[in-house]
């Protein structure tokens, strides 16, 4: 007697993929203090920092080393924009910034990659 009839191997193993464990992703945290070091003008608009102080907030969050100089465009605390530039600190000002990344598998040029989603939105003072 066959139980699984070849017929079904596709609805078998089309089921056995839609069962597959799925793990929701979640925003990893880190806040941190830095110093900047100079508002990129070229080949776009951006700021360069140097980290001061970093506080992740779980033990498994990768936050910037101390000492390294990062490179990004501030956003605003609802990430939903870029911050103005007539907000942008300047060079030498001191800074908070709540960076959050989420990684993931990214298909925009239809092949799949690993890849990070990054945000850095000012903190009020």
């Amino acid at each position: 007697m066959n139980l699984f009839p070849a017929h079904s191997v596709p609805f078998l193993l089309t089921f056995a993929a839609l069962c597959a464990p799925v793990h929701a992703a979640t925003w990893q945290i880190c806040d941190m203090q830095l110093r900047v070091t100079e508002v990129v003008k070229q080949p776009f608009p951006g700021l360069r920092a140097q980290v001061l102080k970093t506080s992740p907030a779980s033990p498994d969050v990768e936050c910037p080393e101390e000492g390294a100089v990062i490179s990004f465009i501030p956003e605003t605390a609802d990430y939903q924009a870029t911050l103005a530039r007539r907000k942008w600190p300047v060079k030498g000002q001191a800074i908070r910034i709540k960076y959050r990344y989420l990684d993931g598998i990214c298909k925009g040029d239809g092949n799949e990659h690993p890849c990070r989603i990054e945000h850095y939105p000012f903190v009020a003072r």
